[in-house]
């Protein structure tokens, strides 16, 4: 995989950071998002520092991710419990079809 050198400014400083070329798009749009978040933090009113602002805008970006993994887990257990659940079904259906299938050839 090809590794380009991409430009991020953040508040006012350029970072060089290297990511794959086919994430650099990715790369450009989560720097925004951090900047906003931070951004955000800064014009409340804060007199925090820009380290101390990084940390509360990079957590609370954390705690949005860690969110929609539980999201995104409870979502995958309640589609895995219903695809046994159908197939249970489908089982217990073919189940009595042959059953039937049986019976009439008798």
């Amino acid at each position: 995989m090809n590794k380009v050198n991409v430009s991020i400014e953040i508040m006012g400083k350029t970072y060089q950071i290297k990511c794959p070329e086919t994430e650099v798009d990715s790369l450009k749009k989560a720097a925004r998002l951090l900047e906003e978040k931070m951004d955000n933090l800064r014009d409340h009113g804060s007199t925090l520092s820009t380290d101390k602002i990084a940390v509360i805008a990079s957590l609370n970006l954390a705690h949005q991710i860690f969110l929609l993994e539980q999201t995104n887990y409870q979502a995958t257990q309640t589609i895995h419990e219903r695809l046994q659940d159908l197939h249970r079904k489908v089982d217990a259906a073919l189940a009595e079809n042959a059953q039937m299938e049986l019976a009439s050839a008798e």
